[in-house]
């Protein structure tokens, strides 16, 4: 699934120049356009987090649907990331304020990721979703197909597998051994190289999700045609307006199909039956949700559709 805390801190990599491969990869290029058309000159700040081999991969909070949370500098990343500035001697007096937990540098961090997010991420969520879902179901295939050793060489042309050690492609030189830990590959929409990231319980290596273009979400007013072709066009507008509208009742999802509530209810018995949604009762109303695979469908189904 995707990783939006990575997906965050690439965004801001990408506006910061910091991204890798400059002109080589076409697939942000119309992201970059958009996001930097709003892009608040004095959220500068933001990019003294970074440098052309560090990236702040702390994000995480900031970057959730939901009323997400506020960044604690104190945080073991954070610390670590911060740390790794001093080191290299590029720490600035923002990120030093940081660095000594200023409630104010906080403040301000936390109202640059909340544009960033908005901005950079919000209209892109879905699409995102999409391609790192593909990306995902590429590599298991490759597995099942050919085992771990195609899988690893097929990732991306900075990843190679030699039967014995993972070599990857990277601005920064080291060896990292795993001590079992897990290693995982995380498929990012926002990258353009190969990163990984040697955290204290598992090593992750971030690669470009490339199977296409970083495009504006489409509405869904109306369910994609390979959902409808798949579930039927009634039965995949009744999952998109779940997705869309999560806790619908019954009645207002019969309304939203056309339909009776006796057919509206067939129609969410099938889904719920399928694992695509879920029901709750409240006394005499029902109301729907969906599950991730019923969300995962729908945003996945958008991938071949045109921006």
């Amino acid at each position: 699934m995707a990783d939006f805390g990575y997906e965050l801190a690439l965004g801001g990599a990408q506006l910061a120049g910091r991204g890798g491969e400059r002109g080589a990869d076409r697939r942000l290029a119309g992201w970059r356009l958009d996001v930097a058309r709003g892009w608040n000159s004095e959220h500068g700040r933001l990019f003294d987090l970074y440098t052309p081999m560090y990236i702040p991969a702390f994000f995480g909070q900031a970057a959730k649907a939901a009323a997400p949370g506020g960044i604690d500098p104190g945080a073991p990343e954070a610390t670590a990331h911060l740390r790794d500035l001093a080191r290299s001697g590029a720490l600035t007096a923002f990120t030093r304020a940081l660095a000594d937990g200023d409630p104010g540098a906080v403040s301000t961090l936390n109202r640059i990721l909340a544009g960033l997010r908005a901005r950079a991420l919000e209209p892109y969520r879905r699409r995102i979703t999409s391609l790192v879902a593909t990306a995902s179901a590429t590599a298991q295939a490759r597995a099942l197909i050919g085992g771990s050793g195609e899988l690893l060489n097929s990732l991306h042309p900075s990843i190679r597998w030699d039967g014995r050690e993972l070599r990857l492609n990277t601005v920064l030189d080291a060896r990292e051994s795993l001590d079992g830990r897990p290693l995982i590959f995380q498929p990012t929409a926002l990258a353009t190289r190969v990163m990984f990231d040697p955290l204290a319980d598992s090593v992750t290596v971030v690669y470009p999700a490339a199977a296409g273009p970083v495009t504006r979400d489409p509405r869904l007013d109306a369910p994609p045609q390979a959902l409808a072709s798949l579930l039927g066009a009634t039965r995949a507008a009744a999952l998109v307006s779940v997705v869309g509208a999560p806790a619908l009742t019954t009645g207002r999802l019969a309304a939203a199909l056309g339909v009776s509530a006796a057919a509206a209810s067939r129609h969410a018995t099938a889904l719920r039956e399928c694992g695509l949604i879920a029901t709750v009762r409240d006394g005499q109303t029902v109301h729907h949700t969906p599950t991730r695979l019923g969300t995962d469908l729908v945003h996945g189904s958008t991938i071949a559709q045109p921006a």
